[in-house]
């Protein structure tokens, strides 16, 4: 994440992208490559923890593929959900700036 970060930086300010939205759509899609084959070390440490095979466990895992699939594709085009809650408790990190009258901030 250290090295890659810069350049999805680099991307997010090219397309206009604000970061906390790119940062938790990178989080969930980083989370969800932990529990995906060919790698899936989360998946792969829990069938070994539970003491079930992993194809057992691979296909136990098909339905949270299909709920995260939907999680990250639902953050992608809609933006605005995901930035509800930083804009109403953080709203200088979303890119929000302070009204000139002192009430509250302006978000673009």
């Amino acid at each position: 994440i250290i090295i890659f970060m810069p350049l999805v930086n680099a991307l997010a300010a090219v397309g206009n992208i604000n970061p906390v939205h790119m940062g938790v759509v990178l989080i969930a899609t980083l989370a969800f490559g932990l529990i995906t084959p060919p790698y899936g070390l989360v998946l792969l440490m829990a069938s070994k923890f539970v003491g079930v095979r992993f194809s057992q466990a691979l296909r136990a895992a098909l339905p949270i593929y299909v709920v995260f699939l939907f999680t990250i594709t639902f953050m992608i085009f809609f933006p605005e959900v995901v930035l509800w809650l930083p804009r109403h408790v953080l709203p200088a990190s979303v890119g929000c700036f302070p009204n000139p009258s002192g009430a509250g901030f302006i978000c673009p």
